[in-house]
């Protein structure tokens, strides 16, 4: 990311984070269903200057600056899903959802991971759960909270000190599905008052209170959302906030925005990581968001998004910059019956506009007026072919125009080789009217094509008032 101008500094979602994996996990080879690219249900740490994220599937991504990420392979071939990493007694402790869950133990995020052995319940039986959190409480004490299925809510237990992979004692039913609660429940609509899958299980520690924070109805519609409830110890008992759901869709581009993870970032304030929905080839497809935690007077905790502008990291917004292109008139150099090029720019993650030959081709969008134009976020199509594990390489130029005719280069990436569909980019001010994006190369075996392209910027301020002899 540049420097020197007015979004130098500031992030966009969903993250454009680097290589991510085709298929259902990093390192595997026999899987022969549809393949996709799953990055979902993320945790961050902070440890000694880097913050390292692990999402689902046994992978691991640093970044020194909160912006840029990077894929660091490592020893977690077999973990499952929903990873859970905590810091206890001078080492690093992981857990995940899987059938027959166990416990790792790393001096270092990046491994190498030591498999403990299998998680034993207080009746010393072999135990999973789904969607684990560990917890280390201020005393020293290390508490796991976790889901066991469709309507039985959160649980939480602690884990002894002398074997984290036991339970000390008999675990704490912490709280259920509630159908009071509408959008707990599951369905597109919440129409369903009679089941729900509560999930995520995350507790976060601040101000004396233990906030035990949960994702619901399921992970494949759009509302998905994540609640909280307050209590005075570990292991409750807990309330309901009155300010429930704490995250949710909006109706804009992001969706499905819940299982998330919390970490302080660069400058002391908190964020949550959290999964948002794609679903452009199969029910889970994911991505990942990012926004702050806030605490309202009462105490009460909310996550400040889902944000889908150019944001700064402490949090605060570029004062005046807008999303411009939304809905705006676009043409195109080619483009498919149903996926014309209006398609790109109508904020929804579920169309896109898609060309109807190789490249070069291109996507143009009139923004109705001038702005000074500042930045774009860009999420190019894939269509991933059965057994197809090509990095996501895509080659393109992004230029805008005054008058339609004499075009300016606003940034250029014909020559990088960013391994990712997910593109923002920033520039110095540029006054334009007309935007255009030309994809000279996509990887092979699929057309040309954008999700979405949505263009970031002010409009001039407006003339001072006539001035009178």
């Amino acid at each position: 990311m540049s420097s020197g101008h007015d979004l130098a500094k500031t992030y966009c979602n969903p993250l454009p984070i680097p290589a991510i994996p085709v298929g259902r996990n990093a390192y595997d080879a026999h899987y022969s269903g549809p393949w996709w690219r799953e990055f979902g249900d993320p945790t961050v740490i902070h440890w000694q200057d880097r913050w390292y994220l692990f999402p689902s599937c046994g992978m691991v991504w640093w970044s020194e600056n909160f912006r840029d990420w990077y894929f660091q392979p490592c020893n977690l071939y077999d973990v499952g899903w929903a990873p859970s990493v905590v810091a206890w007694r001078g080492a690093l402790y992981l857990t995940a959802s899987w059938e027959g869950s166990k416990l790792w133990r790393a001096t270092h995020p990046l491994g190498p991971w030591e498999c403990l052995g299998p998680i034993h319940d207080h009746g010393q039986q072999a135990f999973s759960w789904a969607d684990p959190m560990l917890f280390a409480d201020d005393d020293g004490a290390l508490y796991a909270y976790y889901s066991i299925g469709v309507n039985k809510g959160l649980f939480g237990v602690r884990l002894r000190d002398d074997d984290p992979t036991r339970f000390a004692d008999a675990p704490t039913h912490l709280f259920a599905f509630n159908p009071e609660h509408h959008w707990e429940r599951f369905g597109e609509a919440n129409q369903n008052a009679a089941m729900s899958h509560l999930e995520g299980a995350y507790v976060t520690r601040h101000g004396g209170r233990y906030y035990a924070q949960y994702s619901a109805a399921g992970a494949e519609w759009r509302n998905y959302a994540v609640g909280c409830y307050v209590g005075d110890q570990p292991l409750g008992p807990f309330r309901y906030q009155a300010r429930n759901p704490i995250l949710c869709h909006r109706g804009g581009l992001l969706n499905g925005c819940g299982h998330h993870g919390i970490v302080p970032g660069p400058d002391g304030q908190w964020w949550a990581f959290y999964t948002v929905l794609l679903r452009r080839f199969r029910g889970l497809e994911r991505r990942i968001a990012m926004d702050p935690v806030r605490f309202d007077e009462q105490g009460e905790m909310w996550i400040d998004g889902p944000s889908e502008t150019p944001r700064c990291l402490d949090g605060s917004y570029p004062p005046g910059v807008l999303p411009l292109s939304i809905c705006q008139p676009a043409t195109a150099s080619s483009q498919l019956p149903g996926a014309a090029a209006e398609c790109a720019v109508d904020n929804y993650a579920r169309t896109a506009w898609i060309a109807t030959g190789p490249c070069p081709q291109w996507v143009a969008i009139d923004l109705s007026g001038e702005y000074d134009t500042l930045g774009a976020r860009l999420i190019f199509r894939e269509e991933l072919a059965p057994r197809m594990v090509a990095p996501a390489l895509f080659r393109f130029v992004l230029e805008g125009t005054l008058d339609g005719q004499t075009w300016q280069v606003l940034h250029g990436a014909r020559a990088t080789a960013f391994d990712g569909h997910i593109r923002y980019l920033t520039w110095p001010a540029q006054r334009v009217r007309h935007v255009r994006v030309t994809l000279t190369e996509v990887p092979p075996g699929m057309p040309p094509g954008i999700v979405d392209l949505c263009v970031f910027g002010r409009a001039p301020a407006p003339p001072g008032p006539a001035v009178h002899a």
